[in-house]
């Protein structure tokens, strides 16, 4: 059988969290599975939220981006104003009918609208 060793006592010197107002309360709740149970669900609650928040910030961006592409480029054929050379048109072309910018702000809006 082995012998058992004796447990060593704590070091003399603490660790600077040791002092901490937050770290004495989380030891304290150590032991307490539910309350430690609870702070995990409040987590992933707050990281649903910031999720939640940057999905409509990237859509918005997105569908901004989209619209003013599309407004920019019927300005520039529906008035007298055509200012754009055709480098820029084609750029602003490619961004509107290559289907990829529509593509993107559609998928994210159907993946979200889904759950």
């Amino acid at each position: 059988m082995a012998e058992e060793l004796p447990v060593p006592p704590p070091p003399e010197d603490l660790p600077g969290w040791s002092e901490d107002k937050q770290a004495r309360l989380e030891e304290k709740n150590w032991d307490n599975e539910d309350k430690l149970r609870g702070q995990k669900v409040a987590n992933d609650i707050i990281w649903l939220k910031v999720y939640g928040l940057l999905i409509v910030v990237v859509t918005v961006v997105f569908t901004a981006l989209f619209l003013a592409s599309l407004v920019i480029w019927s300005v520039h054929y529906l008035t007298p104003y055509g200012w754009l050379n055709p480098e820029q048109l084609s750029k602003i072309q490619s961004v509107i009918f290559s289907g990829s910018l529509g593509a993107i702000v559609s998928t994210v809006l159907q993946k979200q609208l889904q759950k």
